[in-house]
């Protein structure tokens, strides 16, 4: 909590105005700087943060300064010696601030997204010959701007999601600058939703072959489930007094030839050989019973779960339906 609660409170319950909140801290205003530290002061007063790229070069990051950074203010990376990335993501900066930053003729990579720039200012970026990556995303650039940007001889990464760009105007700068990777690829993008839609078809046909059979299923076998679960009832007490039959026996027969090895003679020899037999008779027979009764525990489990097996068809046909349809709305998207 607030230390000052208390307070602010106490003075509300007896009429005293409430202390006001600071007011928003406005910038100075762009001055002219002679020097590279003076700039670099005048940035970080600013809100922007400056990382090193690599030995020599910068990296200037205004992101999170918001509507705070102008065009004005752009004029302060001209007093850096290397500036090699520069984020204006979300600034206030607009066509005429493209004019400062064209001058930066190390710039490698160029940080545009969900500013105010259009095809106007575009003009001012197609001098910087070291330019590899220009995002601008959520601009308002057309394909007449970015057709300016074919002289950009190093430019490799250009992305234009969420702009006035249209299919045609990628397909045009493609043929231009076929090194240039652009994104979103239209071409690429419906080769992608071609291959995934019969992908989606597949599934489909998959799917109603499965509920075909469940439903043949549920139609034969649910009605018998209740007689197949009883039959399987009565042949696994069946099996299960097999089993304890064959072991009482397999008992009887260790004890047998326990007597004999004890010096039981022939009497105890053939007592024995004859409880063995009997024992394993009992076993061969508890094993007949078994494998009869293993397919009717599978049968009985098929029946009992044929209604729930055909209502999980019907949801997985459903889907894969939903999916075909949000393929083809996808693919009639990229044309």
């Amino acid at each position: 909590m607030n230390r000052y609660a208390p307070v602010l409170l106490l003075l509300a319950s007896l009429g005293a105005p409430a202390l006001a909140a600071d007011p928003p801290k406005v910038p100075a205003p762009y001055k002219a700087v002679s020097t590279e530290a003076e700039a670099l002061a005048r940035i970080e007063e600013l809100g922007g943060i400056v990382r090193k790229a690599n030995d020599i070069a910068l990296e200037v990051d205004f992101h999170h300064t918001g509507a705070a950074i102008t065009d004005d203010y752009l004029q302060y990376l001209l007093s850096q010696k290397a500036v090699a990335v520069l984020r204006l993501k979300e600034t206030a900066v607009t066509d005429a601030g493209l004019a400062h930053v064209g001058k930066l003729t190390g710039l490698k990579r160029l940080y545009l997204e969900k500013t105010a720039i259009t095809d106007a200012g575009l003009k001012h970026l197609t001098g910087l010959k070291e330019l590899e990556y220009l995002n601008l995303f959520g601009t308002k650039v057309t394909d007449a701007g970015i057709t300016q940007l074919k002289a950009l001889p190093k430019l490799a990464q250009l992305f234009v999601a969420d702009t006035q760009v249209t299919a045609a105007g990628i397909a045009a700068f493609q043929n231009a600058a076929p090194a240039v990777r652009v994104v979103p690829d239209p071409a690429q993008e419906r080769e992608r939703a071609k291959a995934a839609l019969e992908t989606a078809k597949t599934a489909v046909a998959n799917a109603e072959e499965a509920l075909a059979t469940a439903e043949k299923d549920a139609a034969e076998l649910a009605p018998k489930a209740a007689q197949l679960k009883k039959e399987l009832d009565d042949a696994t007490k069946l099996l299960n007094d097999a089993k304890k039959v064959a072991d009482d026996l397999k008992k009887k027969a260790d004890d047998a030839a326990k007597r004999f090895k004890d010096g039981g003679g022939d009497k105890a020899k053939k007592e024995a050989d004859e409880a063995k037999q009997k024992a394993d008779d009992a076993q061969k027979a508890a094993q007949a019973i078994q494998t009869k009764t293993d397919p009717l525990r599978q049968q009985s489990a098929k029946a009992g779960n044929a209604k729930k097996r055909s209502e999980d068809a019907k949801l997985a046909l459903d889907a894969a339906r939903q999916s075909e349809a949000d393929t083809r709305k996808r693919l009639d998207a990229s044309r």
